[in-house]
């Protein structure tokens, strides 16, 4: 007779302990597992290998294999010793904690019975988006816990990569982490100290302390921004951002934003600095004397209602146009052109029209006091847009009558000076631009398509300040074309698989000797054994692609006719001057004469009076076959495949029939050839457009190669109809040092002024793990030489975010 199996059933209350103890003996082997219940208002289940009652002490202790449940917590462990009095707890030995919300791993775990606090020494915790290692991890309520000298990071597999060290580590679960004295290491090195840090550690948005920013400037200093989002509701929210701008002072952002409805918000963004540096026209960076405030301020919003009805502002203002310059990282986002300020629209669109009301009021750049503002610019006050969709006239298969349809693009804009101050131009005029057309689509006749189109250009000016009131030209303008489209498909696409058994002994030869590998340095010899199981079959894949050439011919004629132009002979030679700089925009241009003006855009277009046009097109397109899915629905055929086009060439000459010049060749107007071709890893593509008058050139030609361990590209712009002639080249490479660390460089240099106009060189470190990026990188131009570096930590989600603000 052996004692194997010893059950103990226990009914305990703290101020009045009883114990009942049943003993059930009975012949078995040796093994014992024994399980105890404890009635302490709520059940306790303990499940151990070996078991000891100490009454003298009222201690209770298990041994091996502990398993405890309480309440909606499971305890795991070695060895467990408990003491009813107190209802203490302590277990040792690869201990792990399951609670609501969390799992804590570590090698001591103490836990009271009556408060289910827990405390775990040597901790860890684990989560889909995050790890906590802690020297000390306690539970202080269901979903509060405190952590003592512990690290942070979101690196699954890595947590040695990066982190942020605490001394104290407050972790609200499902919500946030508050780090006090925050240290963010780097492989074990501190890069960074942040007095508090508050982490969201789930994706709906929380009040705290975003991470911050920072950048250095060799002459203002350094600059740290320290963001605190506030989340004021579901529908808005705040940001305040108190920054130390280097020797400039102190300085703050805000950022609010609101969303009143689907398609409906509002959004403020503003900087103001209380700067010791800056005075108008001063250049140096030594301190003023005295403290200037400054402010660049945006609002936006926008309203819809369904797909009709929109309504868009956007509004930038800033008291010093050097601003944008001194505070480029918070505005060349907002300020994009030569000017600020902004303006709006109001569009309605239906299945026959559409209408825009939209209005701007800028502030020119291009002045020489910062603070001035030039009354004499020209502001669009307002422009209304009626456009018409084409209207189906007529639609038959009778030939030459295919399609007939007609429509109308009309705009009203009013040009108006704040401060009436004209020059040598009118600045001041109310336009009426107006063009309907009618298209026609002649059909085929045999392979060759037919289509022509008549329109009516007609703009009116009125000038307020002007003696001659009035200004209107027009005329029609026809367009005829007659095409033909041959296409030719080399192959058909499709995928299929072979049982590997099928395949000729040649083909699996072929197939074996690309198998390469590799043990200890050293070449197998000889074939390895193929792999088969009942659940896997051997077969072969293969994917077979298809090219379509296509070439397009094309003849085009294009003619203006009852050119009217009449009224203000002032305004007729201030839009005729071949620079552009009478025009208010390209709708001004004369437009049988639009293509002798400087401005390159135009003078690349063919003239409208009389020309006639060639174009030869060809491209070829690769059709590939995508995998199968049978699980989605809705998917047509031409989703099973992919088309990329592999190459194309294009040519077009124009040849004006109402030169004045003998001379045959003096006839033709510009040549353009384009082409462009893509070979696995190498890219290429080039344009040029060839002016027989003048004989100069508008030439560009790029090419990109990937290497294995790098990629090398370069581009080149010739222009000779620029004055001076533009003769630019940049050329960008990166290498991969190792799979760690990337180089990369590029120049910008113009040829005409032999002079580097850009260059920057950097590298990028960024480990295999996918947590965290650092980028160095040196850059100079004309004006400013800068050292940046952007430390970039993967939070969740592969969301990088940057702690120095740049993206």
């Amino acid at each position: 007779m052996f004692l194997s199996l010893v059950r103990i059933t226990s009914l305990v209350k703290f101020k009045n302990i009883s114990i009942l103890i049943f003993i059930l003996v009975t012949t078995s082997d040796l093994s014992a597992r024994e399980s105890f219940q404890f009635n302490l208002g709520d059940k306790i289940h303990i499940l151990s290998d070996k078991a000891f009652r100490r009454s003298q002490n009222n201690v209770f202790e298990a041994v091996g294999n502990v398993v405890i449940t309480h309440k909606n917590n499971s305890i795991y462990g070695e060895k467990a010793s408990m003491t009813f009095s107190s209802g203490d707890t302590k277990v040792v030995g690869n201990v792990r904690y399951i609670g609501p919300q969390v799992t804590l791993y570590g090698s001591e775990l103490k836990y009271n019975l009556n408060s289910a606090k827990v405390l775990v020494k040597n901790a860890r915790i684990i989560s889909d988006n995050y790890i906590v290692l802690g020297k000390e991890i306690s539970r202080e309520s269901n979903n509060v816990l405190i952590a003592k000298d512990a690290e942070y990071t979101t690196c699954q597999d890595c947590p040695e990569s990066w982190s942020i060290f605490g001394k104290k580590v407050h972790i609200t679960l499902g919500e946030y982490i508050r780090i006090q004295h925050a240290f963010v290491k780097v492989k074990g090195v501190v890069v960074m100290y942040i007095p508090y840090l508050i982490l969201p550690i789930k994706k709906k948005r929380e009040t705290g302390l975003l991470f911050p920013s920072f950048g250095f400037n060799f002459d203002e200093g350094a600059r740290y921004r320290q963001p605190w989002f506030w989340a004021l509701s579901d529908s808005n929210d705040l940001t305040l951002t108190p920054s130390i701008l280097g020797r400039r002072g102190w300085g703050n952002e805000l950022q609010f934003r609101q969303v009143l409805k689907e398609k409906v918000w509002f959004e403020v963004n503003s900087l103001q600095s209380w700067d010791k540096i800056y005075e108008p026209f001063k250049r140096n960076t030594d301190d003023s004397g005295q403290t200037t405030f400054r402010h660049i301020s945006e609002y936006e919003h926008h309203f819809a209602t369904g797909n009709n009805f929109s309504h868009h502002l956007n509004f930038t203002d800033l008291n010093d146009l050097d601003a944008i310059r001194d505070f480029d990282y918070f505005a060349s986002d907002k300020v994009t052109g030569p000017e600020t300020g902004g303006g709006g629209f109001f569009g309605y669109r239906t299945s026959l029209f559409d209408i825009n009301l939209e209005s701007y009021f800028n502030k020119n750049q291009l002045v020489k006091n910062p603070k001035e503002f030039d009354h004499s610019y020209v502001q669009i006050l307002p422009e209304v847009n009626l456009s018409m969709q084409p209207i189906s006239i007529l639609h038959t298969d009778v030939p030459f009558f295919r399609d007939i349809s007609f429509g109308l693009d009309s705009d009203f804009t009013v040009f108006k000076q704040n401060h009436f101050a004209e020059g040598n131009f009118i600045r001041n005029a109310q336009r009426h631009n107006a063009v309907p057309y009618l298209d026609w689509k002649l059909g085929y006749l045999g392979p060759v398509f037919f289509k022509t189109s008549a329109k009516f250009d007609y703009q009116h000016y009125r000038f307020p300040y002007a003696k001659q009131k009035t200004f209107t030209k027009s005329g029609y303008i026809y367009e005829t074309e007659a095409s033909v489209k041959i296409e030719k498909i080399y192959g058909l696409s499709y995928r299929d698989e072979i049982p590997a058994d099928k395949l000729s002994e040649k083909s699996r030869s072929k197939n074996d000797s690309n198998v390469s590998s590799q043990i200890g340095g050293k070449s197998i010899i000889g074939v390895l054994p193929k792999f088969s199981n009942y659940f896997n079959k051997e077969v072969v894949n293969f994917n077979r692609v298809s090219y379509r050439h296509s070439q397009e011919y094309k003849l085009k004629h294009y003619f203006f006719s009852d050119s009217d132009i009449h009224g203000n002979e002032k305004f007729k030679n201030q839009i005729s001057q071949n620079d552009g700089s009478g025009q208010f925009d390209y709708i001004d241009s004369i437009r049988d004469r639009e293509f002798e003006l400087n401005q390159t855009s135009l003078r690349t277009t063919l003239p409208v009076r009389d020309t006639v046009e060639v174009q030869w097109n060809n491209s070829v397109v690769r059709k590939t076959t995508r995998p199968g899915n049978s699980l989605e629905d809705g998917r047509t055929l031409r989703q099973n495949f992919r088309y990329d086009e592999v190459s194309f060439f294009n040519i077009s000459q124009g040849y004006d029939l109402r030169s004045n010049n003998d001379k045959v060749s003096e006839r033709f107007t510009r040549l353009f050839m384009e082409g462009s071709l893509s070979y696995e890893k190498l890219s290429f593509n080039a344009s040029e457009f060839y002016f027989y008058s003048t004989q100069k050139h508008v030439f560009t030609i790029g090419a990109k190669r990937k290497f294995e361990r790098g990629e090398f590209g370069f581009n080149l712009i010739y222009d000779s109809l620029s004055t001076p002639i533009n003769k630019l080249v940049d050329v960008e490479g990166s290498l991969d040092i190792t799979s760690l660390l990337t180089l990369y460089a590029s120049y910008d240099y113009d040829i005409e002024d032999k002079k580097y106009t850009n260059n920057t060189y950097g590298m990028i470190y960024s480990p295999a793990n996918n947590c965290w990026k650092f980028d160095l990188r040196y850059s100079r131009d004309l004006i400013n030489t800068k050292i940046a570096f952007n430390f970039l930590i993967n939070f969740n989600e592969n969301n990088f975010r940057s702690l120095s603000g740049r993206k």
